[in-house]
């Protein structure tokens, strides 16, 4: 394969994973104009949210196993066509059933092209070009993550809602063009005799479970712990059908190698804090600072920018030092900026938000690239779909989980704060605003702390494997 149609296939990876990223976040800031548009309920017109978010957690792990089944390349083409008509259909618009449709289709196909993504990155580039690879990934992903407001914004600014879904559209059809031009094909005759399907229903259940505790936990805490409790127990049956299922969904055996388990946990510890700026951010800026709505717009695209040079740069440096040493560096980075997070009063504003901005961003590129790289450099080819998969995964229920974490725990602080049930924050006065937060960005820093954590046991866990083989040479010579 040639360099220039490597970098093709990067590229067009890239840019269908940010439009499906960007398509978890930016429907957001529209809710109230889509319930007014189609005469709905803002409860009913946030199902457009949560039917996307839960489809795409409950078939990552099942299109990860198919990728690996079948030719992940012919795969892809088909998620990105599912993807492009639900986007057309969503944005038709006339009603919600039609909206929630295509929301769905959109999601099938999200789901197809996100758990097979990391997998074809590393199919098509060598070992030694994995890092630069994944850093380019990653520009699309950080963007994709940060951007997805500030896009939603601009388009409703000058458009109506149904653009923020056929936007896709003339993208997509570029992506399809460039993929059935440029991505391999190979003839594989797949089985799905065996499919887990009993797998797929249970893992349905539980990412709909997961979504209904995060929508109900400010309103009805007990049934959110009641929800708690019927999530885990399906986990734990998920999991032990799973070692018996002939060909289970999920492979415990993968997580043999601690090495790699601990990369996934300090992925998905970092995943769910980096929701809690993307929420909270705004809310500090607009409602907190009074700041106008373009110029927090502005400031919120700091990170993205600062992302186009940090990721290129840290997969140049992923491939040339090594890895582990780069996302140390990374998760460094990223709990300086957790802790510029937590002192932050409101003073000397906006510098230091765009200094833990900067951080932020570094922070993740460095992180992220490194972690990708070592995850996926772990997996052998027969199980690099499940593996990519699991990385996606760890990304969509972190940001999930995130959401979740930091909208109780902020609302909850603010009301311990002020003795009142508060739901919104708006004429909430900067102090309050500001230790909400800080309760949060607490919570933050705890996690990348753990993450920490994680990534040391792997470095001990490798020094006592190398010890054990030495003493076993030793021992034989």
């Amino acid at each position: 394969m040639t360099a220039l149609r490597r970098w093709l296939i990067l590229v067009t990876l890239g840019i269908f994973f940010f439009m499906v990223i960007v398509d978890g976040s930016i429907v957001a800031i529209a809710i109230p104009t889509i319930a007014g548009s189609l005469s709905v309920p803002t409860g009913s017109a946030n199902l457009i949210i949560a039917i996307y978010l839960v489809v795409i957690s409950a078939l990552l792990l099942p299109f990860g196993q198919i990728g690996d089944r079948w030719d992940r390349n012919q795969l892809f083409i088909i998620g990105t066509i599912l993807f492009v008509v639900g986007s057309w259909l969503s944005g038709l618009g006339f009603h919600l059933s039609v909206v929630l449709l295509g929301r769905l289709i959109q999601a099938i196909g999200a789901g197809i092209t996100m758990a097979n993504s990391y997998a074809l990155v590393t199919d098509t580039f060598e070992p030694q070009q994995l890092g630069r690879a994944f850093g380019i990934e990653s520009i699309f992903i950080s963007l994709g993550a940060l951007a997805g407001p500030g896009i939603g914004g601009i388009i409703l600014t000058h458009l109506s809602w149904h653009y923020l879904f056929w936007i896709n559209i003339p993208i997509g059809i570029i992506c399809i063009l460039i993929e059935l031009l440029v991505f391999p094909r190979k003839k594989v005759h797949a089985s799905f005799k065996n499919y887990d399907w009993i797998g797929t229903l249970l893992l349905i259940i539980e990412a709909t479970i997961f979504y209904i505790i995060g929508a109900q936990i400010l309103t009805n805490f007990i049934l959110s712990l009641i929800l708690l409790v019927a999530f885990l127990f399906v986990g734990a049956l998920f999991i032990q059908y799973e070692k018996r299922a002939t060909e289970p969904l999920l492979k415990v055996s993968i997580f043999s190698n601690h090495t790699r388990r601990n990369y996934l946990l300090a992925a998905f510890y970092t995943f769910i804090v980096s929701y809690f700026f993307t929420l909270l951010a705004p809310l500090y800026l607009q409602i907190g600072l009074k700041f106008s709505s373009a110029f927090t717009g502005e400031l919120l695209m700091v990170a993205p920018l600062i992302a186009l040079v940090a990721n290129p740069l840290a997969g140049f440096l992923v491939d040339q030092l090594n890895r582990t040493s780069i996302m140390k560096w990374g998760l460094l980075f990223l709990i300086l900026s957790q802790v510029g997070l937590i002192i932050s009063n409101g003073n000397h504003e906006p510098t230091i938000f765009i200094l833990v901005s900067i951080l932020l961003s570094i922070g993740t590129a460095l992180f992220g690239t490194a972690n990708n790289t070592l995850i996926m450099q772990s997996a052998e080819l027969q199980e690099r779909g499940l593996v990519g998969s699991l990385n996606s995964l760890a990304r969509e229920f972190g940001m999930i989980l995130g959401t979740t974490i930091a909208s109780f725990t902020y609302y909850t602080s603010i009301s311990m704060q002020t003795n009142k049930s508060i739901q919104s924050v708006l004429g909430q006065t900067l102090n309050v605003i500001i230790h909400g937060q800080r309760v949060v960005y607490i919570i933050g820093l705890l996690l990348f702390l753990l993450a920490g954590v994680a990534i040391y046991k792997s470095k001990e866990m490798i020094k006592n494997d190398a010890i054990k083989t030495k003493r076993s040479r030793r021992s034989s010579i």
